[in-house]
């Protein structure tokens, strides 16, 4: 349905009745045909803005599909291969490597971080045995 029109919603129908793609196969052959549109493009980089276009979907609507559990290994699978198309392409190319770097790093193509945070933390260990108290006003015996 084109965007922008109003739609007739029957009665009774919920959310997930009015979705444009109602089954996670239907979504994944419409993404598939997206992958592939992009290949015979001369290997376009698939981004998620792109891929909802292609899909005649909003952010909003977007959104349901990847919030939605049932959907979630269709939308993981795009997430995945958008993933690895970026890394194929930093290795493949090395002047585009750092293009390639910054794509991957957002969040919808996989989420790269330079570097793991440490989640131990750091640990600071102070003994103060012998220090205080009254033996920091006893007298040294002198020798």
């Amino acid at each position: 349905m084109p965007r922008g029109r109003p739609r007739k919603i029957p009665e009774g129908a919920t959310a997930a009745d009015l979705r444009a793609y109602r089954t996670p196969a239907e979504l994944k052959k419409k993404m598939q045909a997206y992958f592939d549109s992009c290949r015979e493009d001369g290997d376009v980089f698939p981004d998620e803005a792109g891929m909802r276009i292609y899909l005649n979907l909003t952010k909003e609507e977007y959104q349901e599909y990847l919030d939605d559990k049932t959907f979630n290994r269709v939308t993981n699978w795009a997430e995945d291969m958008r993933e690895s198309w970026a890394a194929r392409g930093m290795a493949n190319n090395p002047r585009n490597a750092a293009a390639f770097l910054a794509i991957l790093k957002q969040p919808a193509n996989g989420g790269w971080v330079d570097r793991r945070p440490d989640k131990g933390g750091k640990r600071l260990i102070i003994d103060t045995s012998g220090v205080g108290g009254d033996e920091a006003f006893r007298k040294i015996p002198q020798s």
